[in-house]
């Protein structure tokens, strides 16, 4: 159980409470790799959808939950995050009963080594860590901080094929790091998959604001959980396609770049922004890519409330769900906390900047529409 009191520098929400914090807890603990996140939004909607006006999900796993508004006229907004992570799949069990595995997505290969993870057998989880052949032992020498991803082999304790699958093991099953949720210093949060899976808490925790102000908003809103992000984009393509979103504000996270500050400047190879966790969400405003009415009241919301946030103009983030909300035709803005060690067995994330996202989004949805994001243009048909 995660135990954490918080304050919040405006009074719109209470600090997050224990009930809260449990919920943190039950969705990051919820292994949800890319294409396999039944029991997660089964989860998700178990918390969510009692709140809510309406709900529904799909044959891509996505689920979400709607808000009607009771103002005459109210523009319709989608808030997603996607739920699933990173994660490793049993491609081969050797003959010794090494487990040589595939990913799913784009895990950090060199983080992979010396961690332990679940990998989900027939007769429950076993656990296994990762290794590979020593640097020192190839001919030549290798560069002791890279290796051949082809060597990396995991090890569940088995000393043969048959003793492997006499476990539960198997070709096709998943694994995920065995890392628990766990709160490292004050408000530092440690686990596998906030990115996005923090995001999907904080989508729960909205709809816990909305369903208790309902009277106060101002958008038609839809919350949705969309799936295998990090294989594609696929849940939230199908989700637009279908419906068509005219507006939309995607969070999800970004890469913390705090250590790139005790690098030598190079200026061939500068970072072209500075997102740290703790000093509040980053707001991406790339005039190109974002829809500045949203991302402009987003900001002025945050200076009226004294919310820090972060602003990145100049380095947009790579694929993510935004994406498939302009292909659609639709509008998107882009906010999220900034993380470090992404894709990795063990993320860390400030949960300051959680509670300020979570407080800016309430704050947007109670708060009328400025006239120029009423403006906003209907979805091009296809």
């Amino acid at each position: 159980m995660l135990t954490l009191c918080m304050a919040t520098p405006t009074p719109l929400l209470p600090p997050f409470n224990q009930a809260s914090m449990d919920r943190m807890t039950g969705i990051l603990s919820t292994p949800s790799t890319s294409g396999d996140e039944d029991a997660i939004q089964k989860q998700w909607m178990k918390h969510v959808a009692p709140l809510a006006d309406s709900s529904g999900t799909d044959a891509d796993k996505n689920a979400w939950v709607t808000f009607n508004s009771p103002m005459p006229g109210a523009p319709s907004i989608l808030i997603d995050a996607h739920v699933d992570e990173v994660g490793l799949m049993i491609k081969e069990i050797t003959p010794s009963g090494f487990l040589r595995v595939g990913i799913i997505g784009f895990p950090d290969l060199n983080a992979l080594r010396s961690s332990p993870y679940l990998f989900h057998g027939e007769k429950g989880p076993v656990k296994a860590f990762a290794g590979s052949k020593p640097a020192w032992w190839n001919n030549p020498p290798q560069d002791p901080l890279f290796f051949d991803p082809r060597e990396l082999l995991f090890d569940a304790g088995a000393a043969s094929e048959q003793e492997a699958r006499e476990m539960g093991l198997k070709p096709g099953q998943r694994g995920i790091p065995a890392t628990r949720p766990e709160i490292l210093h004050g408000n530092r949060l440690m686990a596998h998959g906030l990115d996005c899976r923090i995001n999907s808490f904080i989508l729960i925790e909205l709809a816990h604001f909305l369903s208790k102000h309902k009277k106060d908003l101002q958008y038609n809103v839809t919350l949705l959980s969309s799936t295998k992000e990090e294989i594609g984009l696929t849940g939230a393509n199908a989700y637009c396609l279908k419906h068509r979103p005219a507006l939309a504000i995607v969070i999800d996270c970004t890469v913390d770049t705090a250590t790139l500050d005790d690098q030598p400047d190079n200026e061939t190879d500068k970072p072209l922004s500075r997102q740290i966790m703790g000093k509040g969400p980053v707001i991406f405003t790339h005039k190109g890519i974002f829809h500045m009415p949203v991302t402009n009241h987003l900001l002025q919301l945050a200076q009226q409330n004294a919310i820090p946030v972060q602003q990145d103009a100049t380095f947009p983030p790579g694929l993510a769900n935004f994406c498939s909300v302009k292909f659609c035709g639709g509008q998107a803005a882009f906010v999220g906390p900034a993380i470090r060690y992404m894709h990795s067995p063990r993320e860390l994330v400030d949960l300051s900047d959680v509670r300020g996202m979570l407080d800016l989004l309430c704050r947007f949805l109670a708060s009328p529409p400025p006239p120029d994001l009423l403006a906003t243009p209907t979805p091009r048909k296809q």
